[in-house]
């Protein structure tokens, strides 16, 4: 069973700039993982843990983002 309590303390809530919105970065998440805003789906790639710094995505930024993660794989 999960404790939903637990999980919520641990996520970190950041606001959308572009829609003022929710960004949740839960706890399990890793520099360069995408996370998204609730209300808008704005893309956003973590930069940084601690502190939290997200940069936004353009269309273009999430094609470079996935040809980077097609590179480490081979």
């Amino acid at each position: 069973m999960v404790d939903r309590e637990n999980d919520e303390e641990e996520s970190q809530v950041e606001e959308c700039t572009i829609c003022g919105g929710d960004i949740i970065v839960d706890s399990y998440c890793e520099e360069d993982d995408i996370v998204y805003c609730n209300d808008c789906e704005a893309e956003y790639l973590i930069r940084s843990i601690d502190p939290i710094r997200l940069k936004r995505l353009d269309d273009e930024d999430v094609d470079e983002a996935e040809d980077s993660y097609d590179e480490e794989d081979e």
